[in-house]
């Protein structure tokens, strides 16, 4: 559907986003510690990197997609959302901010510890070549809802899972509130769609039906509304969007499309680090990257070609890869 694909591409977008702050403060890392610049310079080019303004382009987003869903709800054009309560409530903009700031402070002080260290003040060089694969954007605890630690992982995933979760509620919250009392509702299929969210497409459902799910989903782990999850609820008007697939073939579907954005992020990493070797003098080292880099190319490629449609084979490539 036209609407799950703004989800995706807007997710894959903001993801994209802070993946390349993420990278350019690599970049700002290894330059100033081959420069031998003291700290407080370092912080203060870190800090121009990441004075952004994250609440009001995320808000834009989310205005712009519940101006989609309610024209397609109502038919009438909207020329200006005013973000509305509903069921759900949004996760604030507030904890994007948070996360990147810490990320700032732990390269802070990762950065101090390099400049102490005994190898970079007897060889720099050795160091500096040692230090990039070395270097991690891991900074964020993840947590599962019964509080035990899953993983550690970037700011710019678990900055994009807060997007994602907040457009897919503002989406739901925007079909309930023009809906009536008396209509009915359905998740419909969309490409690309996990096995969560599978078992509850193409059901109808009462506004009461609704609720229940909700909280269902609100106490489960890993099911329907999961901070992935893509599904909008629409108005059941007699026709169903059912998949033209088997649980299988979706299932590879779903998992082509994870390992392509992986690969793509993936591979502005790489980037990152070819610049960074080359201009520490490295080409070895930058010969290894871009032997990674064409590997990763090839397994797009590969992967792109393993979907049954061209429009599939469209939609996994996302906007400004």
């Amino acid at each position: 559907m036209k609407n799950s694909n703004y989800i995706a591409d807007s997710v894959f977008k903001v993801n994209l986003k802070y993946s390349r702050l993420q990278n350019k403060s690599k970049e700002l890392f290894f330059r100033c510690l081959d420069e031998d610049r003291d700290f407080e310079y370092f912080k203060a080019e870190l800090e121009k990197i990441w004075d952004i303004d994250d609440k009001s382009y995320l808000e834009e987003q989310i205005a712009e997609y519940q101006a989609i869903i309610h024209e397609r709800n109502t038919g009438k054009k909207t020329e200006e959302i005013v973000l509305k309560g509903g069921l759900f409530s949004l996760v604030p903009i507030a904890v994007i901010k948070g996360v990147n700031t810490k990320f700032q402070k732990v390269k802070e002080r990762e950065y101090i510890n390099s400049k102490n260290s005994y190898v970079y003040k007897t060889d720099k060089q050795e160091y500096l070549k040692l230090k990039v694969p070395k270097y991690t954007n891991q900074t964020v605890p993840y947590y599962s809802k019964s509080g035990e630690l899953i993983r550690y992982v970037q700011p710019s995933t678990y900055d994009s899972m807060i997007h994602n979760t907040n457009l897919t509620r503002a989406g739901w919250n925007t079909t309930l509130n023009d809906g009536s009392e008396t209509q009915l509702f359905y998740i419909p299929f969309h490409n690309f769609s996990c096995e969560h969210c599978l078992d509850h497409q193409n059901k109808i459902m009462t506004k009461q039906d609704v609720i229940r799910l909700v909280g269902f989903a609100e106490e489960a782990e890993g099911d329907i509304l999961h901070p992935n999850c893509k599904c909008e609820l629409t108005f059941y008007e007699g026709i169903l969007n059912k998949p033209n697939y088997s649980n299988a073939e979706l299932e590879e579907q779903y998992q082509i499309r994870q390992k392509v954005n992986s690969l793509t992020l993936k591979k502005e990493e790489l980037l990152t680090d070819i610049r960074i070797q080359k201009n520490l003098g490295n080409e070895d080292e930058v010969d290894k990257l871009n032997s990674q880099r064409n590997k990763i190319n090839s397994e797009i490629r590969s992967l792109k070609e393993q979907l049954p449609t061209a429009e599939l084979k469209k939609q996994v490539v996302a906007i400004n890869r």
